[in-house]
């Protein structure tokens, strides 16, 4: 199951569980809204994953790794976003996040896989929003943070961005995944892959 929060930035923070276990996607929703959630569904927080570390999809980290004292899986190319007000843009907000629990921190390289329940989630490395972005693959749906967006792509143009590798990335999930596959990314509503190739012009051009 999948259940979306959509914080001030219009971020999406997704929870997806099986049974009783589940992982937070990107906690950058309130903490208040996280909590009802998993405490309606009586939920196990097994982890937090995130597809990258900008503000927005980090803002309350802490926060709920306060409440859960879960392990927060990250690409080893994106851990000093963490620490780095500069890095994952807080510093032009009023909040500057510093990441509080680096013993709870597990990097990875791609492709990864981890268990939910019985169930395998698996990142695969998207460079260019960011230099550690990654999307996570689920059952039939693809979490594809600011790499790929309904209609549009992410962002180029800031600290570590590298449109090259975007390109590469989008390239990469245009012929990746099957064409039903349900994408949910970072920000705006799910789409498919087969609209993002039939509409997108970015996907159209690779």
């Amino acid at each position: 199951m999948v259940h979306a929060i959509i914080n001030f930035f219009t971020e999406n923070t997704y929870i997806v569980n099986e049974d009783k276990h589940c992982f937070i996607i990107d906690p950058g929703a309130d903490l208040k809204e996280i909590v009802s959630y998993i405490e309606t569904e009586d939920l196990i927080v097994d982890g937090i994953l995130l597809t990258h570390g900008h503000f927005d999809h980090i803002l309350y980290i802490n926060e709920v790794v306060n409440t859960y004292q879960c392990p927060v899986f990250i690409h080893e190319d994106e851990r000093n976003f963490l620490f780095d007000p500069s890095l994952n843009l807080s510093s032009t907000i009023s909040k500057n996040i510093v990441f509080q629990h680096k013993h709870l921190i597990e990097t990875f390289q791609t492709p990864f896989t981890i268990k939910l329940n019985d169930v395998s989630i698996t990142a695969y490395h998207t460079p260019g929003h960011t230099r550690g972005g990654v999307i996570y693959h689920y059952k039939d749906m693809v979490f594809t943070g600011d790499t790929l967006f309904k209609g549009t792509i992410g962002r180029s143009d800031l600290p570590t961005s590298d449109k090259k590798a975007l390109m590469s990335s989008l390239k990469h999930i245009k012929t990746t995944f099957d064409d039903n596959t349900l994408l949910y990314p970072g920000h705006g509503s799910f789409t498919t892959l087969i609209e993002e190739k039939t509409d997108n012009q970015y996907l159209k051009i690779l």
